[in-house]
């Protein structure tokens, strides 16, 4: 660990040098890896100065960051304040540069601290922060960080104010754990004293002439004391390496010294060079963009998405799609989304058919929504408000720290063409005057960052009796309704779709937990009557099984063992049974084989046109060890192979595959 560790800091001081050497554009330097950390139970550690050089803490214990202390053994559980210490050695400042310490996520309430000056706080759990570092560094550095993973009725998640619909006990937690520590990645930033802070890409393509616009800002800051004119303001883009033509004007390229700006690039793209991403086929491009010495470079998609009546449509198709939830959590990892088990779910859920998911009821990390881009994935973005009170959403600082946390998912998710949506929450008093001025008042908040995606909130509330008109609860507000519905389901969409008859609706949670059933068969069985149900409703855009996996949680009503076994998958991630009728129900193809006499088989596909369904393109079947290309099916549509065996002991298994290598369905005839 010591010659890993001196080997990291030889690097990080061989890579300033040479910024400093090149006046390189921004680079990073990752702080992962060994930290010392200390629990403080009592509060002592400002009063007793931890953060101050010098402080002797070589017996204290040695964690790996990203780090989640509530599953460490030696402190599992833990709730309260906890610090962590790092030295950095080298890191000398770039000549006419800054330095910024960037953390992706840290659980819940952060206070950082560097060379014994504070840096400054943080509050939520699942966003990005940083801090300018310039003028502070030396070739010793200490860094403290102090983090609290503590809850109260003024967090999100938090406790709930005293209501009448609630008990207490179920009242003082949210369901899942409140994993403390630095969950997420942390990184050494340096930048030219101009530099552009992000880029925000907006493309909107046009689906008759098959061409595309790209309305792009970026996001400029100026630390140094001249002037920046914009003439070499320069765009460039990319399509899986290979650099794409493309003419651009700029507006507003001035600059002024110790100022911030946002320059407008429009761009367009020619026929030959548009590819649409889609869940089927994800294609990626990079926008490359030069502003003086520095260069900054984004993954984008071209893709349009919309609402027409009672229809969800990507790039003008209608879609009905099946998705998830998937709590973060595994077993030893808690919060930590190590790349073997986000790797593992995703590969799970895409080859599920869940392709339309909500997903979690905070930010999910970066790498999920980078995996979700390259392999074809939608997202709905939800920034954490959990069934907060009446009382709690027309508190002013509440509001205020919710769309400081909103703020923070978007710009950092505002790139990823596998997010489409943004959710304002889960199941909070929508039927409320607080709750419907909350989903009027963080739409157009979420608009005013994002007019380009569309906006809903997972609501518990609309399908009830109680709700007589659309003027009654908040989904008036949104794009498009999410539905929490757990049973009934039919008479809860006819319901709803009678309230609002022009809106598409998204099942954003329905399930059973495995042990509120006899057997893992009435949980299946459970599943095909739902489908049944759904499969009778055309305004019924997607429906997400709660949950994937299994997932730990204090709530009342949790396991002994500390578990809500909601999941299609263990906590090991072995699938159940409901995970294999899940991808049967979930496919959008039925295949059928009937023998025809000599050995041989017909296998026909057939395009499902109820739920779910939407166009397929580049499918394949397999079966026997031939390999049939689908052509293009529309929904509805269908086609005949002959299988000829060819064999006496021909292998009599057949699955039906989706671009990208994603078995969806598999069975033996």
């Amino acid at each position: 660990m010591k010659r890993l560790l001196v080997s990291s800091l030889k690097r990080l001081c061989l890579l300033f040098c040479l910024a400093g050497a090149l006046h390189a554009q921004s680079t990073s330097v990752s702080l992962n890896g060994e930290w010392r950390f200390a629990l403080d139970p009592v509060g002592a550690g400002v009063q007793q100065e931890w953060f101050k050089p010098g402080l002797i803490n070589e017996k204290w214990d040695k964690v790996t960051v990203p780090h989640c202390y509530s599953v460490d053994r030696r402190y599992h559980y833990y709730t309260g304040s906890a610090w962590y210490f790092k030295t950095i050695s080298g890191a000398l400042l770039p000549k006419d540069g800054r330095a910024f310490i960037r953390f992706d996520a840290a659980f819940y309430q952060a206070t950082v601290w560097l060379n014994g000056k504070l840096l400054g706080e943080h509050e939520g759990g699942y966003t990005p922060f940083e801090f300018d570092v310039t003028g502070l560094l030396a070739n010793e550095n200490f860094l403290a960080v102090r983090v609290n993973n503590a809850w109260s009725t003024t967090t999100i998640p938090g406790s709930k104010t005293k209501v009448s619909y609630q008990s207490l006990n179920y009242g003082q937690l949210f369901p899942w754990m409140n994993y403390g520590g630095i969950t997420r990645p942390v990184t050494l930033i340096t930048r030219p004293d101009l530099y552009v802070d992000k880029l925000k890409i907006e493309t909107a393509p046009d689906l008759a002439a098959k061409t595309a616009r790209l309305n792009i800002q970026a996001f400029v800051r100026n630390r140094s004391s001249q002037p920046w004119n914009g003439n070499d303001l320069g765009l460039a883009v990319y399509r899986e390496g290979k650099k794409v033509p493309v003419e651009f004007k700029v507006s507003g390229r001035e600059v002024g010294p110790q100022a911030d700006a946002v320059l407008r690039i429009e761009a367009e793209l020619a026929k030959e060079d548009v590819a649409l991403w889609s869940f089927d086929d994800p294609v990626l491009y990079q926008a490359e963009v030069t502003a003086g010495k520095d260069v900054i470079r984004v993954s984008f998609g071209i893709r349009s998405v919309e609402v027409r009546g009672t229809k969800l449509l990507l790039n003008g198709e209608v879609l009905s799609l099946g998705g998830c939830n998937r709590p973060l959590d595994s077993p030893g990892n808690g919060s930590i989304d190590p790349q073997s088990i986000l790797e593992k779910d995703l590969r799970l859920i895409k080859s599920g058919g869940m392709e339309l998911s909500r997903i979690s009821h905070y930010p999910v990390s970066t790498e999920l929504l980078d995996w979700a881009d390259r392999h074809g994935l939608l997202i709905i973005s939800e920034a954490g408000n959990w069934q907060l009170t009446p009382a709690q959403m027309a508190d002013p600082a509440i509001r205020e720290n919710y769309q400081r946390q909103a703020r923070e998912m978007i710009e950092r998710d505002w790139n990823h063409p596998s997010v489409i949506a943004y959710s304002l929450g889960n199941e909070y008093q929508s039927q409320t005057d607080e709750g419907k001025a909350w989903t009027k008042d963080m739409y157009a908040f979420t608009k005013s960052i994002d007019p380009s995606r569309l906006v809903t909130f997972a609501t518990n509330i609309v399908m009830r009796t109680s709700i007589k008109k659309p003027e009654d609860e908040a989904s008036q507000y949104v794009d498009f309704i999410s539905a929490n519905i757990y049973g009934d389901h039919l008479a809860s969409l006819r319901r709803i779709h009678a309230l609002y008859p022009d809106k598409p609706i998204y099942i954003s949670e329905f399930g059973q937990r495995a042990d509120h059933v006899k057997s893992e068969e009435e949980r299946v069985a459970y599943l095909r009557r739902a489908m049944a149900d759904f499969r009778q409703c055309d305004f019924l855009a997607g429906a997400s099984v709660w949950t994937f996996n299994d997932y730990e949680s204090s709530f009342p009503g949790s396991n002994a063992n500390g578990y809500r076994p909601w999941g299609l998958v263990a906590p090991d991630r072995t699938p159940r049974a409901m995970y294999q009728a899940w991808q049967e129900e979930f496919s959008p193809a039925v295949v059928t084989v009937r023998p025809v006499g000599s050995g041989q088989f017909e296998a026909t596909i057939v395009a499902r046109k109820d739920f779910p369904s939407y166009a397929l393109r580049n499918y394949k079947l397999r079966t026997g060890g031939h390999v049939f290309d689908i052509p293009l099916l529309m929904p509805g549509e269908s086609r005949t192979f002959v299988i000829k065996s060819g064999a006496a002991a021909v292998d009599r298994t057949i699955a039906l595959e989706k671009p990208g290598g994603f078995v969806i369905l598999k069975s033996s005839y």
